[in-house]
């Protein structure tokens, strides 16, 4: 079984020669704010790579080529290729983590050598940028039209490198399949893409000339979002192929605003000197916490390690409010970081009165199998890091004080989610140690928060935000407890949340 592995010289290539330009798997800062944390591997990129381990039929044309996408191909992981090859005019290639389905890719063949010819010309894209539509932007019947060529050079390096020598695929099948990548990633919808499915059918043509012509038109929007849109690809005014794909699309989050929060928790200086330090603070729960702090009168020390630009768009929202935003940019999981930001907080406040442990690292999905310990065990350790460390070094502060350690656990502890073992574990063993913590540390309140799915950057998919909690509704129920007696010695847990009403949102 064949293994395949991507890097970010993969990606770029595969951009040059398709010229899609998408940030989701060019750039890093976009990338972060999604709910990969990290560039990730075009779909076509991925299929036509696994279609190098499909065996050689010299007597047979490629018919039709179809692509199911379940899952996103990450960067640096090992994938496995499984090809399924049989007396019938198809084949079968999958894409696997483990017993993970990733991708399937199913070719259907007809009978005889291929007649295609190839005549290409060199072919300028008129977008160096995707559109950015979102769903209300989108309609049954909207079309784009346009002509599509790969760059030539970049198409033959690919086509080495991906080791696609099968007599069956050709140039034109390359390229059609390029230009599914382009008008998905770029035009329809464009940077709010998430590829869920694509089928090409190939008509029998003896000769394919590019720049070929192609009109696209959306067909079906689901109640998901997800857009099916028909192509026909035309070559000196003759349709060559036929296309049907699938493709979701990913909306902004609704907006969080001061006034939004501030009619749910209201405005007052009962934290004024009260000083408090969020992890991974910058956005989603982390950011709503430091919202209803501020609104409080509280000093917020506001940890983030990547996110510069919306901690600062934070923390100039509440200026207007009676508390003070400090920015820490760092990494929570780091001992010598919480050891120079204690020391930072001792000498500018002389206490903490509220610790709350929400950073965490990326999650995707992962199966408890032998292919993925590393990343399990990974993840699993980087979790507890974020959240032992800032304890270990601030709960003396705490305790001198008589302050609240929080941390932001999950209801998964309870109820555990299919795909995410790492989760279940790392949760758990943080809940642990703030129960172990209590018997140290008698003076400190405890609460461990166990929300439901959250509405956040890293949920931000069409299936996860179903169902999804808002993150100011917690933060609203987490500054009522907080605001009521403590409970030292005590460890509590918070599981219940009032919803968003009209009024709120």
């Amino acid at each position: 079984m064949k293994t395949i592995r991507f890097t970010r010289e993969d990606l770029d290539l595969f951009s040059s020669a398709s010229h899609d330009r998408n940030p989701l798997h060019l750039s890093d800062d976009y990338a972060y704010r999604t709910p990969y944390g990290e560039r990730v591997v075009f779909g076509v990129l991925d299929g036509l790579t696994a279609l190098g381990s499909a065996a050689d039929r010299p007597a047979c044309g490629l018919s039709s080529v179809e692509f199911e996408f379940f899952d996103t191909a990450l960067l640096g992981v090992n994938y496995s290729v499984e090809a399924t090859e049989s007396d019938l005019p198809e084949s079968t290639v999958r894409v696997l983590d483990g017993r993970r389905p990733v991708l399937e890719a199913v070719l259907s063949f007809r009978a005889g050598t291929p007649r295609q010819s190839w005549q290409a010309a060199e072919w300028q894209p008129t977008l160096s940028e995707p559109e950015d539509l979102s769903s209300a932007q989108l309609m049954a019947g909207q079309r784009v039209r346009g002509s599509y060529a790969p760059s030539l050079r970049h198409l033959e390096i690919f086509c080495s490198q991906a080791q696609l020598k099968q007599t069956w695929l050709t140039h034109p099948h390359v390229a059609a399949l390029m230009w599914a990548s382009y008008l998905v990633g770029m035009e329809l919808p464009g940077k709010r893409a998430l590829f869920s499915r694509l089928r090409i059918e190939f008509q029998d043509s003896p000769r394919t000339v590019a720049p070929f012509d192609y009109e696209a038109e959306i067909t079906e929007i689901s109640d998901l979002g997800e857009l099916t849109i028909h192509a026909i690809l035309r070559s000196g005014g003759m349709a060559w192929a036929t296309a049907k794909i699938g493709a979701h699309v990913r909306d902004d989050l609704p907006q969080v605003t001061m006034a939004s929060v501030e009619s749910l928790v209201g405005r007052s200086q009962v934290l004024a000197g009260k000083v408090a330090l969020v992890t991974g603070a910058s956005r989603g729960l982390g950011a709503a916490m430091v919202r209803v702090l501020a609104l409080h009168g509280a000093t917020v020390v506001l940890n983030f390690m990547c996110s510069q630009d919306q901690a600062e768009q934070l923390r100039d929202s509440l200026a207007q409010t009676a508390g003070k935003i400090i920015l820490e940019r760092g990494d929570a999981g780091s001992l010598e970081w919480c050891k120079d930001g204690a020391k930072r907080i001792a000498a500018q406040f002389a206490r903490l009165d509220f610790l709350l442990c929400n950073a965490s690292p990326t999650l995707l999905p992962l199966w408890l199998e032998a292919s993925a310990a590393e990343r399990v065990n990974s993840f699993v350790q980087r979790s507890l890091a974020m959240v032992s460390a800032p304890m270990m070094v601030f709960l003396p502060m705490l305790a001198a004080g008589n302050g609240w350690n929080v941390l932001v656990s999950s209801s998964a502890v309870t109820q555990p989610h299919s795909h995410f073992p790492h989760y279940v574990v790392g949760k758990s063993a943080a809940e642990a140690l703030v129960r172990a913590a209590s018997t140290e540390y008698r003076s400190v309140s405890s609460l461990i928060i166990r929300p439901t799915r959250l509405l956040t950057d890293l949920t931000n998919t069409p299936f996860g935000r179903r169902g999804s909690l808002p993150p100011e509704c917690v933060a609203a129920s987490l500054l009522k407890r907080l605001l009521g007696p403590p409970c030292p010695g005590k460890v509590e847990v918070l599981d219940r949340f009032s919803p968003l009403t009209d009024d709120s949102r």
